[in-house]
């Protein structure tokens, strides 16, 4: 009977480890994702902000699948369901769909309208 206890006892403490450490990965991975997206962003505003500058700007990035989007001077970045953005103080109008992967950017800035180019 004592080794039947026992034996309870070591299945449910394994169970709730194992759950526990399903809840940290999956906060970790939450986190990890969040913080993914701010960086990737704050290279794309960093070089748009370049290209309103000195009339263009490129840089070669590793990505996540997203779009970049900048309308009426909005510049936005959504990856699944979150999504950042940033005023800009020029004129743009494009949404561009960015596969995962190592893209090469490159926005212009023609003194009329900022574009982005991916390759």
């Amino acid at each position: 009977m004592a080794e039947l206890v026992e034996y309870s006892l070591v299945v449910i403490a394994s169970t709730l480890f194992v759950t526990g450490s399903v809840a940290v990965y999956g906060s970790f991975t939450s986190f990890e994702s969040g913080l993914s997206l701010h960086a990737a962003f704050g290279l794309v505003a960093g070089l748009a902000s370049r290209a309103a500058e000195s009339g263009s700007a490129n840089a070669t990035v590793a990505l996540p699948a997203s779009t970049v989007a900048c309308q009426a001077g909005v510049l936005s970045m959504t990856v699944g369901n979150a999504s950042l953005e940033e005023r800009l103080p020029l004129t743009c109008g494009f949404v561009v769909g960015v596969p995962p992967g190592v893209h090469v950017l490159t926005f212009t800035d023609d003194s009329s309208q900022l574009t982005l180019s991916v390759t």
